[in-house]
């Protein structure tokens, strides 16, 4: 009878551990059903102005279909497009190409091609920081690591260094 106990008692406590663990996961979705997701874009007053004053970034909530079952990459792609809003811009251009999204261990790898990948660095500033912000508005990504056709570089541009994963700080 005690150990019959013993036993219940280890699978109550298991059970108790296992439910405190950090599990954060994007649940996959079929490639058809649309997901909310937030978005982030310049400020066209900021860019316009540079007054320090005004958010640089602005948050918008899109319905969007993943691409492939990859819901990180749609969400890069669809960043590219020219936001509804007035108020909000993109410096993320179309003829940018994103290979691929991976995460591991809660940082977004997002391998971007170095084709027409030239800018300035307000131009660099905003295409960072709309990744970054929008990637790590997931529960599964805390940093994102560029990488340039696949390998680790010290910057997209030439103006701010991604040798290392970025947060939002």
């Amino acid at each position: 009878m005690r150990k019959w106990v013993y036993i219940l008692t280890l699978f109550i406590l298991i059970g108790t551990f296992s439910g405190c663990m950090d599990t954060r996961t994007v649940e996959p979705t079929p490639e058809n059903e649309e997901v909310e997701v937030t978005l982030y874009y310049a400020s066209r007053a900021y860019v316009e102005t540079g007054d320090e004053k005004i958010d640089k970034l602005i948050p918008i909530k899109k319905k969007i279909k993943p691409e492939n079952n990859n819901l990180h990459l749609a969400m890069l792609n669809e960043l590219k497009r020219a936001p509804d809003e007035e108020s909000m811009a993109t410096e993320i251009f179309s003829n940018i190409t994103f290979l691929s999204v991976e995460v591991k261990n809660n940082i977004a790898y997002v391998d971007v091609s170095s084709k027409n990948l030239n800018g300035g660095s307000l131009q660099e500033f905003f295409v960072i920081n709309q990744i970054v912000y929008t990637l790590t508005e997931l529960e599964d990504i805390d940093k994102v690591q560029f990488l340039v056709d696949g390998k680790k570089a010290e910057s997209l541009m030439g103006h701010f260094s991604i040798d290392e994963p970025l947060s939002r700080e």
